[in-house]
């Protein structure tokens, strides 16, 4: 996986690749009309989807948060009441599980349904991405805290063996402090300029090359959140894969890899989709998966492996891009929407608390809205405070259009389509919001959430064991992807939303 890379990355950055991506793209077999069907294009929902081939009205996973009706609290999707563990001795502080996900993933099936189980090795910088590839059990599920430690915890016991205690002790990230990034290739090469309109500003970072990593007072908070937004991240999760899969492969059951490389969306949010930025982290992540695919040639072989490459969500141009462009895009200021909807309960209810906690989500705060049980019962028996209500959120600069769950039922039009397959009644909001297209919740940089060509389109190929090259043009899902290595690795999925893609089959 590959955070936050659009389809359109390909065409337009991929020139240049000579690396694993072009060996991915050049001979693989490659969906060009990939896309998520779905308006919830987070990470943590993608990674689900991909996973584990299936919706987020099927995994339970419908944004990175939502609030918790049951305990009154919000929810990070990957919250869990287990111990925190860190890789090399280190300190773990935030605790991650599965006990969310409400479906198996391809890597739970490989493990339950074949002799002797399967290794399973999951690796990101996010934790969400990690478990969302990876599921409920394996051999080591890792991620990196904000703290700078490697983690997992104990939803996955202890681990296994200590090839990461190892390689973390002999990796320390501090030692990244001296270093800056600066570009792979020539300035003149790249195609868009260094400080484009509307790019955020990383703290202790300017909006131009080189951006560098060293701090004051040393290894602190922002250091490691720097790290995190530059290619050094990248090739470290993939030499720390390329260490910990030197044993996979070596019985007669099918072993699990996955890999989520996540600076492409640190980076995104920050400086845009057309960025000098966004273009080198791609050329040296080509780079890096060269490295990475030569190890499991030579270690598992080259026509003993298949490979499938996606990405959990796409982003959309920075608005002030797109409206020096001539485009309708803008900025939505999500504190706008709870006055809008309180002025009229107000006038209906009176005075008083109408909302749950707007914290309840970062990742859905600006399309989900959660009212109390008695603006519930009210809005229940009152479809006129309801129309009012849709009418005043519609006001709001950027917000399309206001959805109660009931619609999702009496309509098929596109919107609803994409709410539906995100919808879970027992986590999804109570008003669903539809941003307009090129407008974006949030004070600076971008992000993604929306059922937008940039968000839900996202390359999808296919590589290696059962393939057959080519490009093909069929209508196709990340949802496919783990029923089609179900299929090649002769296992079953339980609660599968996706189908086996035929075309690329050999």
């Amino acid at each position: 996986m590959v955070d936050q890379m659009r389809a359109d990355y390909v065409d337009r950055y991929g020139s240049g690749w000579t690396g694993g991506l072009h060996r991915l793209f050049g001979t693989g077999a490659v969906m060009t009309q990939a896309a998520y069907p779905y308006a919830a294009t987070e990470t943590c929902p993608g990674h689900a989807t991909v996973g584990s081939g299936a919706f987020p009205r099927t995994t339970g996973i419908v944004a990175n948060g939502w609030y918790d009706r049951a305990t009154q609290k919000p929810v990070v999707c990957t919250d869990d009441n287990t111990e925190a563990l860190a890789f090399g001795g280190g300190a773990a502080y935030e605790s991650h599980g599965s006990r969310n996900f409400k479906t198996p993933t391809l890597a739970d099936e490989l493990r339950m349904q074949q002799p002797g189980g399967a290794h399973v090795v999951s690796l990101a910088l996010k934790a969400r991405s990690a478990i969302g590839l990876g599921g409920h059990g394996g051999d080591i599920v890792g991620w990196f805290e904000d703290s700078g430690a490697w983690a997992t915890s104990t939803s996955y016991g202890a681990p296994k063996d200590r090839a990461a205690d190892t390689f973390v002790q002999a990796h320390p990230v501090d030692a990244y402090l001296s270093q800056s990034w600066n570009l792979l290739r020539p300035a003149d090469t790249y195609r868009f300029p260094d400080d484009g309109l509307g790019e955020a500003l990383p703290d202790g970072w300017t909006t131009t090359f080189p951006h560098t990593l060293s701090r004051p007072a040393g290894a602190d908070r922002i250091f490691y959140d720097n790290w995190k937004r530059t290619p050094f991240a990248d090739e470290y999760v993939a030499d720390m894969a390329i260490a910990l899969s030197r044993d996979l492969g070596k019985t007669g059951s099918t072993d699990f890899l996955g890999v989520s490389f996540g600076v492409l969306d640190y980076v995104g949010h920050k400086f845009g989709p057309s960025s000098r930025e966004v273009e080198d982290v791609l050329a040296r992540l080509d780079v890096t998966l060269g490295r990475l695919f030569a190890s499991l040639d030579a270690s598992i072989g080259r026509d003993r492996y298949v490979v499938a490459l996606s990405a959990d969500h796409g982003v959309v141009p920075l608005p002030e891009q797109s409206a020096a462009a001539g485009v309708d895009a803008g900025r939505i200021v999500t504190a706008d929407v709870q006055p809008a909807i309180d002025a009229v309960l107000v006038r209906s209810l009176g005075a008083g608390v109408h909302f749950m906690p707007r914290s309840a989500s970062a990742g859905n705060a600006s399309t989900d809205v959660y009212f109390t049980e008695a603006v519930l019962r009210q809005l229940a028996r009152d479809p006129e405070l309801r129309r009012q209500i849709a009418a005043a959120v519609e006001r709001v600069p950027g917000i399309a259009r206001a959805v109660w769950p009931e619609e999702l039922t009496m309509s098929d039009d596109r919107d609803v389509r994409a709410l539906r397959y995100g919808y879970d009644p027992a986590r999804s909001g109570d008003l669903l919001l539809v941003p307009k297209a090129y407008w974006y919740a949030g004070s600076s940089g971008t992000g993604h959430g929306s059922s937008y060509g940039y968000d839900q389109r996202v390359p999808m190929a296919f590589m290696g064991f059962g393939i057959r090259p080519g490009r093909y043009t069929d209508a196709v899902t990340p949802a496919d992807i783990a029923p089609t290595l179900a299929y090649l690795a002769g296992v079953t999925l339980s609660a599968a939303d996706g189908h086996l893609v035929r075309a690329a089959i050999r």
